[in-house]
């Protein structure tokens, strides 16, 4: 009787250890941190909606490494107009993507961004400040007024992400592989108004 319930005891205690372990994991990837879109705004400028927003990023530690190591990272913002429908689900009227390359330059020590849309080149001292610019989105032409019908309701969604195509070819498996190569924010959502 004795050497069941030790045997027993055994198995409580290794149970209570890989629940505290899995605990303590579920409460990392909780902290994970995120990109966070936010003070989303459309005006609509001589018959063509433009949107306007501001995007915080949080760069986990792998992606700040890449960086630091030479791996230039292509952020890719996705923004995307829907029409309402009573019945289905929302249809896609527009879609625009803007692309910026943030790349470490050790030798300057400085933060390169490129505009992939205008084929500016600019170069900031900091990561806070290169992300900062991507980040601040503002009168991005979006898409001209007389192409929506004006009896229709219509969103506009955003999301962010790094482009993991983009990546040179031995960091994109890896990037595939695990979810510290991500920096994707959910999608922002909001109705497309003047």
């Amino acid at each position: 009787m004795n050497v069941y319930s030790t045997s027993r005891d055994g198995l409580g205690r290794r149970g209570l250890r890989w629940a505290v372990l899995l605990l303590c994991l579920f409460s990392v990837s909780l902290q994970a941190r995120e990109t966070r879109i936010y003070d989303t705004r459309t005006m609509l400028v001589d018959g063509v909606y433009r949107v306007g927003a501001h995007i915080e990023f949080d760069l986990n530690d792998t992606l700040n490494d890449a960086l630091r190591n030479g791996v230039p990272l292509t952020v890719e913002l996705r923004i995307e107009v829907l029409r309402e429908r009573r019945w289905l689900w929302p249809e896609t009227v527009a879609e625009l993507r803007q692309r910026f390359e943030l790349q470490y330059h050790a030798l300057s020590r400085s933060y390169l961004v490129r505009n992939y849309s205008t084929g500016a080149k600019l170069s900031f001292p900091t990561l806070e400040e290169a992300l900062a610019y991507i980040g601040n989105v503002y009168n991005l032409p979006l898409i001209d007024a007389h192409l929506l019908e004006p009896d229709q309701r219509y969103l506009v969604r955003m999301r962010v992400d790094i482009d993991v195509e983009a990546l040179p070819t031995p960091v994109r498996l890896w990037a595939y592989l695990s979810s510290q190569w991500s920096l994707k924010s959910d999608w922002k959502q909001w109705p497309l108004q003047p």
